[in-house]
């Protein structure tokens, strides 16, 4: 499954997946939280956009100056360390706009680890066992979402969001030494932070200037990226109504929130090996598509529902159709990248990244000053337009048939150098 014959890979890898996939369950109730200390759909939306647009930016030079540098296990591990600090004084905030603020901070910080793993994966994965290991991978990560979500669902209302956070913190702590000393080597180069941060920003100019012929030159990744983005434009603006919907007029607890959450992400996580072997043997585009569909009607099944207990088969209506989505998107993407993965790993996150920061703002401007169900009727249209733009993308390039055809046998004593 992996170049590298190091049977480590896949231990602290999918022990890494579950306790991450916790973790972001716990912290999906930041949105809540922030409602509960006076905050408005519209600072939900602000919640998203700001961390959302730091981490689009820092990701386009954190990709670039992977290539330069060699990306490595300990860029991968700083990411979340960074995250870790800066959560502590989100526990501690006391208004909207203050979380809002060290979030955007964490994110500017924290995002390194999201495209150093991409290309680390893109190193380390065999191509023809990509989607394979993702459906292993993914489902733990959608187990640890289901206990985190509903630990966190049970914990906040009898110990409180700070103790319950704080169990955010702790666990990326962990992550960041599971990665750090399980996964990289002495052969990596030891990062000086200030360094690394001045060099990141220099990066971020250079990436800027160079953006549009990177579009230009992607072929077939450049629409997929603009089809991938449409649809995270679209999910990402029906956030902060859906959680508008949820709290203030159905009056969801926070135990029916962590249950729900946890519903989807069991379908999930049952579905994600199965897609995964199919992906492999027919490839990814068909299963995105499906899953794009299914994403198109969700938001306007959601916004019809008149309780709390209808909203069952509308959760596992979302988890059917991120389980289709996300046992495609590493294999296409991968399938698709062209050789300059950083760059290219970068060009998404900020294209992506930027329907991920102001789909949320519209959303909220739209669940304070229009209807819900106008707003989910414009979700769904974006979907839709990316699906339309992704049938154009094939399953892959020239360059990937040729990288996956059969290559001489390599001596079993061979290994692949470790990144300087």
């Amino acid at each position: 499954m992996f170049k590298e014959k190091n049977g480590t890979y896949s231990s602290v890898l999918f022990s890494f997946s579950f306790i991450h996939g916790i973790v972001n369950g716990v912290w999906a109730f930041l949105s809540v939280f922030l409602l509960d200390l006076g905050g408005t759909a519209f600072h939900v939306g602000l919640l998203a956009f700001m961390p959302g647009l730091a981490s689009t930016f820092m990701q386009l030079a954190y990709g670039r100056l992977g290539d330069r540098l060699g990306t490595t296990w300990k860029m991968v591990s700083t990411g979340f360390l960074f995250t870790a600090l800066f959560s502590v004084p989100v526990i501690f905030s006391t208004k909207p706009w203050q979380v809002i603020l060290v979030t955007s901070v964490q994110a500017l910080l924290g995002c390194i680890s999201e495209v150093a793993i991409t290309v680390r994966f893109a190193e380390v994965l065999e191509p023809s066992r990509r989607a394979r290991f993702m459906g292993v991978y993914n489902p733990l990560g959608f187990a640890g979402n289901i206990v985190g979500s509903f630990l966190a669902g049970m914990l906040i209302p009898s110990i409180g969001y700070q103790y319950t956070f704080l169990s955010y913190t702790v666990l990326n702590l962990v992550i960041f030494g599971m990665i750090r000393f399980g996964l990289s080597t002495r052969q990596e180069k030891e990062l000086n932070y200030v360094t690394f941060l001045r060099m990141a920003f220099q990066e971020l100019k250079a990436g800027l200037r160079e953006l549009p012929k990177v579009g230009r030159e992607g072929g077939p990744y450049t629409r997929w990226c603009l089809g991938i983005s449409a649809r995270g434009f679209g999910v990402a603006m029906f956030g902060p109504i859906l959680t508008l919907y949820l709290v203030n007029v159905l009056n969801a607890t926070k135990p029916q929130i962590g249950a729900l959450n946890s519903v989807a992400f069991l379908v999930r996580l049952l579905g994600a090996p199965p897609l995964g072997v199919i992906v492999d043997r027919e490839g990814p585009k068909r299963v995105m598509l499906i899953g794009f569909l299914l994403a198109a009607a969700h938001p306007l099944v959601f916004t019809f529902a008149p309780g709390v207990s209808y909203l069952v088969p509308v959760y596992l209506l979302s988890g059917v159709y991120w389980a289709f989505i996300n046992s495609a998107w590493f294999a296409w993407q991968m399938n698709l990248i062209p050789a300059r993965r950083g760059v290219y790993a970068g060009y998404l996150a900020f294209i992506n990244g930027l329907s991920w920061a102001f789909g949320p703002l519209l959303g909220g401007y739209l669940g304070d000053a229009s209807s819900l169900q106008l707003s989910a009727a414009l979700s769904s249209l974006l979907v839709l337009t990316g699906l339309l733009i992704l049938l154009s993308v094939p399953d892959k390039t020239t360059a990937e048939v040729i990288a996956v055809l059969p290559s001489p046998p390599i001596d079993k004593g061979q290994t692949i150098p470790q990144p300087a």
